[in-house]
């Protein structure tokens, strides 16, 4: 899915300097990682979530629609994210915004720019659903995609 959205990385910046005062004022610090399985705008979606560093992580993600015909096998985003602390008391939601590559692997496949936002909301110490949007500014129409999910948490929570 293609849309020709311009504004997208100014309305990320925003959103992600309008959260900052927020995340200040949270306890919670955002300690945990997640591999996940789910969909998105290019088909099943495995995903996850491993800290670099405080508040740094590699959330890596490649989706295929099976429709090897197509030209574009598999696409892949691999963002480094900055993880906001939770924006709630109860420590279950939990935002973040980065940058990094993305493409397609496949007849012609490509390395652009991305950059990506979304959040994490926990429903058991063990059990997060996950949203992304990933926007590729330099690619061929703006590609705007999103992924939602659910992953298994493992690491420090």
């Amino acid at each position: 899915m293609k849309h020709n959205l311009k504004w997208l990385p100014v309305g990320l910046v925003t959103t992600a300097l309008l959260s900052l005062p927020l995340a200040a004022s949270a306890q919670e610090m955002p300690d945990y990682n997640y591999v996940g399985v789910g969909g998105g705008d290019n088909g099943f979606v495995l995903n996850g979530k491993l800290i670099i560093d405080d508040h740094l992580s590699v959330r890596p993600s490649v989706a295929t629609d099976f429709d090897f015909d197509d030209g574009e096998d598999v696409a892949y985003v691999l963002p480094i994210t900055y993880d906001f602390n939770s924006l709630d008391r109860d420590g279950k939601l939990y935002p973040f915004a980065g940058l990094g590559i993305g493409g397609d692997l496949g007849d012609d496949s490509t390395v652009e720019f991305a950059l990506t936002g979304g959040g994490d909301y926990f429903i058991s110490d063990q059990w997060a659903v996950n949203g992304a949007i990933n926007y590729q500014p330099f690619a061929d129409g703006d590609e705007v995609g999103f992924i939602i999910g659910i992953g298994h948490v493992f690491g420090a929570l």
